[in-house]
């Protein structure tokens, strides 16, 4: 999980802010990560609901959410009232490919939004100066020329 976590913590665009991933994708790729690091082999049982939401302390509600990710990729099999499997190491590594891919168009698109906000700051200032100086010009065209 700290790999995870370091990435995801570390996914910070230029604008500063940190990309937020649910906790149950978190919880679902470092799953994959083990499955893929070998910490857990095909066919092998991994621990139930109950079990998985004690050591991310989360609800049991969010491990199903995670688990049902995995299934969906074809890591895992949740077979009722026996256990979730390991499925499939390849489909491990693919799923953390993919979250990969997620997470630097999340990236790409929270950078765009803050160079968006940016612009638009940097906009209302220019138009705020440009305010100013022509005002500054009139009053000294005024002064001048008695307008």
């Amino acid at each position: 999980m700290d790999t995870i976590n370091n990435t995801i913590n570390n996914t910070v665009n230029n604008t500063g802010v940190t990309l937020h991933i649910a906790r149950y994708v978190t919880i679902a790729m470092d799953l994959a990560e083990r499955v893929a690091n070998g910490n857990y082999k095909e066919e092998q049982k991994i621990s139930g609901r109950s079990t998985l939401a004690g050591i991310y302390n989360v609800s049991p509600e969010t491990v199903r959410r995670a688990l049902s990710l995995l299934q969906e990729a074809g890591v895992v099999r949740v077979v009722p009232g026996t256990g979730v499997y390991v499925n499939s190491v390849e489909a491990a590594r693919d799923y953390l490919a993919e979250s990969s891919q997620y997470k630097v168009i999340l990236d790409m698109q929270e950078r765009l939004s803050g160079l968006v906000r940016e612009r638009n700051r940097l906009n209302a200032d220019i138009e705020h100066l440009t305010s100013e100086l022509l005002d500054y010009v009139l009053s000294v065209l005024s002064a001048r020329h008695k307008i």
